[in-house]
């Protein structure tokens, strides 16, 4: 075993199994997954032994996150060994063309209209922030090499992708197309899940940088969000609102289009009197008879008047939206569901996908897999799920570095948020409970198990601060909820699974006390249904993997926003009595221990955890 670079001083408690774990992963080719808890420095642990073995076997090493804000942690690192160990090697931060962009006239477009935009420019030669980075003919090519040149000369071991975007904006250069240029000389590069997961996108970029997945060490941060992050990035949907907006660009084009009356008329026809119906493309093809088109006539049409539509407006399309939808719609995939879905006057139409396995699968062609979460809980489940290869998966789960006595977890007894108790006076039970935790320490996230259950408890709860969640909250007004709360204090109110009970760290004490009002189980619609059918057929555990765990892992997650540092101290509140049922509370992790009180005990015993 070499030495492995670390960059600092010592190893923290349960840190150095990781490493050594990961390390002898590594070594015999398996893939790991880490259930490693909040301030084991898990980071640190995977990416040391990592870089370490690839630059004594010649691998690469690609650290994915969900969120563009994760990267910063692992340039951190990378440039601590490398000037730490004066390592000659390069690392690139890489991030998605559309948040590369510097073009002014393309940076603010949706997604899907930008890709369009950015694709035909590039097609065109029209983008001359493209031809400075790549150039066309021979003598641009050669301009574009000296630029890179000097980008390089500045650029050292690694640079945060802002700090890269910076650099080639100086130079008139797409930020994008450098990332690639270096990323192609470089042996650690770190991407969002989807540059390495979704095939087409894997395989444009190992083209472009010369690599190869086989020899790659490939670490996935956050992996509990895996599965779901790919079914969503591969569902499309549509619906009778975006379809009048489409009416709305024609009409700006001239033409005319009379399709949402169509679209609502055949959806009622479709639901009669349900809200939710399974629906085959045959179903669907009687509506588009309306276009008088093969589908993907119809897609193509859509496609270029969408991008008609965007040059004369300068404004995102939605009919670029409905093109996408149409060629997602129509794709033979395997392991998806097509639902309509109505109430009143809103329709909409997706296709669901279900299967994360049938891409994630692809990750076994990797030398080896690190997946790692503090919620990575059970690990069954995410290897299955998956698709990792049973015979080179390690489980490993890793005890928290924090003291036992700087926690306590409190499940309260003869209060639930369950259907058939959902009442006036349940909620006002529920209210009282979270007003008593609250006066004890001032510093209170509240954790609702959906926005239907906050809304039915927020009046009447009468403590003052509050910073309350609201539904589809744009994440610039999310940023200055939690700022204020972090500043003044006052209770958090929010939902599990939602941006505050994963996305956001409150690193400096803000959280004294979570409470966790109700289990986060997802509504049993069609999707839902379908999906634990198909787990039940293929792994024999349907209802556990689709419903029961997911529910669990956001308690968990909400659980977890308290205690970050080790002198952090947090009192956590199961607020519904089926945290003590055994088929949630055998989902949690073993090392967890629970105390279950009534409403009436909780103040007492709250007081002498708090020494108060």
């Amino acid at each position: 075993m070499y030495e492995i670079y670390f960059r600092h001083f010592k190893m923290r408690n349960y840190q150095k199994q990781m490493v050594h774990d990961v390390y002898s992963a590594l070594e015999k080719k398996m893939h790991l997954l880490a259930h490693a808890p909040c301030g084991l420095g898990k980071t640190d642990a995977a990416l040391s032994p990592a870089i370490t073995y690839a630059i004594n076997h010649g691998l690469d090493v690609y650290f994915l996150t969900p969120k563009i804000s994760q990267h910063k942690i692992a340039v951190e690192v990378i440039k601590g060994l490398t000037e730490k160990y004066s390592l000659d090697v390069r690392a690139t931060d890489i991030i998605g063309r559309k948040h590369a962009c510097i073009h002014s006239a393309l940076k603010n477009l949706d997604q899907d209209t930008f890709y369009q935009i950015c694709e035909r420019m590039r097609k065109e030669k029209n983008c001359s922030f493209c031809l400075n980075a790549k150039g066309n003919t021979k003598l641009e090519e050669a301009r574009a090499e000296i630029l890179f040149g000097k980008i390089l000369a500045r650029y050292g071991n690694v640079k945060t992708y802002s700090e890269l975007i910076s650099m080639a904006e100086k130079e008139h250069s797409c930020p994008y197309e450098i990332m690639i240029k270096l990323a192609s000389g470089s042996k650690f590069i770190i991407a969002d899940y989807f540059h390495i997961l979704i095939p087409q996108i894997r395989a444009t970029f190992f083209t472009k940088t010369k690599k190869k997945i086989e020899k790659s060490i490939i670490i996935i941060d956050e992996a509990h969000n895996l599965p779901k992050r790919i079914r969503d990035y591969l569902s499309v949907s549509f619906n009778n609102r975006m379809i009048s907006r489409m009416e709305n660009e024609i009409k700006f084009l001239g033409g005319n289009m009379k399709f949402e009356k169509e679209f609502i008329f055949w959806a009622k026809n479709e639901l009669k009197n349900n809200v939710e119906s399974i629906i085959s493309t045959e179903q669907f093809n009687s509506l588009l008879a309306y276009f008088d088109m093969k589908p993907e006539e119809i897609a193509d049409y859509f496609e270029s008047i969408g991008l008609e539509y965007t040059e004369k407006s300068n404004r995102k399309s939605t009919l670029f939206k409905f093109s996408k939808f149409l060629r997602g719609w129509f794709e033979n995939t395997q392991g998806s569901v097509r639902i309509l879905h109505g109430s009143k006057n809103f329709f909409s139409l997706s296709k669901r996908f279900l299967d994360p396995g049938i891409i994630t699968s692809e990750l076994n062609m990797a030398h080896s897999v690190i997946l790692m979460s503090a919620t990575l809980y059970p690990m069954i489940m995410y290897r299955d799920i998956l698709g990792l290869d049973k015979k080179r998966v390690v489980l490993e789960s890793y005890l928290s570095p924090f003291p036992k006595s700087n926690k306590i977890n409190l499940i309260i007894n003869g209060l639930t948020t369950k259907f058939s108790r959902r009442n006036i006076e349940e909620f006002k039970k529920i209210a009282e409970v979270i007003e008593c935790v609250h006066l004890l320490q001032k510093c209170t996230a509240v954790f609702f198990s959906s926005y239907s259950m906050l809304n039915s408890v927020l009046p009447f709860i009468k403590s003052n601060p509050k910073f309350v969640q609201i539904e589809r909250m744009h994440p610039r007004n999310l940023h200055k909820l939690t700022k204020d709360f972090s500043l003044s204090g006052g209770m958090l109110i929010a939902v599990q699974g939602g941006s505050l009970s994963e996305g956001v760290d409150f690193n400096n004490g803000e959280i004294k006390t979570v409470i966790l009002v109700g289990i986060a189980l997802e509504e049993l619609g069609l999707e839902i249904k379908s999906l634990i059918s198909y787990y039940q057929e293929k792994f024999g555990k349907g209802w556990e993997y689709a419903y029961l765990y997911p529910a669990v892992i956001r308690a968990l997650q909400s659980a977890g926003r308290a205690i970050r540092k080790e002198k952090d101290k947090a009192a956590i509140i199961y607020l519904d009595e089926r945290f003590n049922w055994q088929n949630y509370k055998k989902l949690f992790p073993a090392d967890e221990n629970f105390v279950v009180v009534n409403p009436e005990e909780l103040e007492k015993c709250l007081r002498a955890f708090w020494n108060i």
